[in-house]
């Protein structure tokens, strides 16, 4: 009986020194699969216009479907929603108590929602070596009262992308685009008297949109219309007789969104443009039964910093792609995994930001993929551009200031009204917004 006893208490000494051993290997970031099936399975609900769009619907289901390999435990409840619908929806449901847990959405519309309330902040959220790969100055566009709301995803800054063709046709030099504000006046005064009529010199929103807003942002600043992220009236009337200058002068095409001039630059139409690394995708498949290569387009277009001002700096405006956490989720970790999955792990990397023309957010992607920073427009928005991105002023009433802004943008370009008339009115309309 007593060697019973023994023997007993020896397997059972054995068994929890096995189980303690097993214990110890499963600090894993991901779960193996036969370990998977004894734990509790969550879903989080994903909102976002990735897969509501053909050309990215396919490549969202994939980097989901990958997730959940990685991640047994966590299943991802995809809601596809266009992308003008994005943030009003929110909102909606947000009120209703039935948000999702993660969503994708645009700098200005996350920071509405955490101005709301909406959202939870990502400081304690996010692991340490994730926040230290992010690049910073993309990272806190996302702050609200020192916290951070919104998580890059994949960057979309504007750049100065010059057609080396026409300069060339025109009798500039195709290897040096314009530097300052003065040099990119004189170089469309050229152009315009030896490029066809058909040739559009400067790619401008004026629409009366935050786009339109967002896309003048650059210049503005440069023009030093711009302190503390806020419009000041009382200096934009050198940025505002320029524009209606170039609006005289037949430079560019008024009422013209952003994307509708990227049909003028796949024809050659187009000189110099103000647009996001997309830019280069969408002009190579425009013409979807003869793709223009990467060598062709490399051969006509390249981009650059936004030329400068009297300050002698170069600036940018953040158009990424974030991800935000609401605040009503009861799975915030799982949901702050997926977005650390989306921004930085090699699959998505690989399969989606890369490919389809984003600006990586986190600084291992160079070290990760060399051969993809080869690409001359990658290159010039991962390394020179990115870093110039200035927030424009996001807020509960964004939408409203960016609204009076551009209709004053838009009286000047379409009347004779006294400049220094339109500034005064648009001062007064200003003072409302804090």
């Amino acid at each position: 009986m007593f060697f019973k006893k023994v023997i007993s208490l020896t397997m059972i000494c054995a068994l929890l020194i096995l189980g303690t051993a097993a214990c110890g290997k499963s600090d894993t970031t991901t779960v193996d699969q036969s370990d998977a099936k004894g734990q509790e399975q969550i879903t989080i609900t994903f909102v976002n216009w990735a897969s509501a769009e053909e050309a990215t619907k396919q490549l969202t289901l994939d980097m989901i479907s990958e997730f959940e390999k990685q991640n047994p435990t966590i299943k991802v409840k995809n809601v596809p929603m266009p992308f003008s619908d994005v943030l009003n929806q929110l909102t909606i449901m947000n009120n209703a108590g039935n948000a999702p847990d993660i969503a994708q959405i645009t700098n200005g519309d996350g920071m509405s929602l955490a101005y709301m309330g909406a959202l939870e902040p990502t400081d304690n959220l996010l692991s340490e070596g994730f926040k230290a790969d992010l690049n910073k100055t993309v990272y806190d566009l996302g702050l609200k009262d020192n916290q951070h709301y919104t998580i890059p995803w994949a960057g979309q800054p504007m750049g100065f992308w010059y057609n080396k063709k026409l300069m060339q046709d025109a009798g500039l030099d195709p290897n040096n685009p314009p530097q300052t504000l003065d040099e990119l006046n004189k170089a469309m005064d050229i152009a315009k008297q030896k490029l066809p009529n058909s040739v559009v010199m400067l790619q401008i929103d004026t629409t009366i949109r935050t786009m339109g807003l967002e896309q003048e942002w650059p210049l503005m600043n440069a023009f030093g219309a711009i302190s503390e992220n806020r419009i000041q009236p009382s200096q934009m009337e050198p940025y505002a007789e320029w524009l209606r200058d170039l609006l005289k002068k037949g430079y560019t095409l008024p009422g013209k969104k952003l994307g509708e001039f990227r049909a003028l630059a796949a024809q050659n139409n187009l000189l110099f443009g103000i647009d996001q690394p997309c830019f280069k995708g969408i002009v190579q498949t425009y013409d979807k039964s003869n793709k223009m290569s990467d060598e062709e387009f490399n051969e006509m277009w390249a981009v650059t910093t936004m030329p400068v001002g009297a300050d002698n700096l170069s600036y940018s405006v953040p158009g990424d792609h974030n991800l935000v956490i609401l605040k009503s989720s009861e799975h915030k970790e799982a949901a702050a995994k997926f977005a650390e999955f989306l921004a930085g792990d090699d699959y998505s990397l690989k399969n989606y930001v890369i490919p389809f023309g984003y600006v990586p957010v986190v600084q291992s992607a160079g070290e990760r993929f060399p051969d993809s920073f080869k690409d001359p427009s990658l290159k010039a928005f991962s390394e020179k551009i990115l870093q110039t991105e200035v927030r424009p002023p996001w807020g509960p009433d964004y939408s409203k200031y960016a609204t009076d802004v551009m209709t004053s943008m838009q009286e000047i370009i379409t009347t004779s009204k006294p400049v220094p008339d339109i500034l005064n009115s648009l001062q007064t309309k200003l003072q409302n917004y804090k």
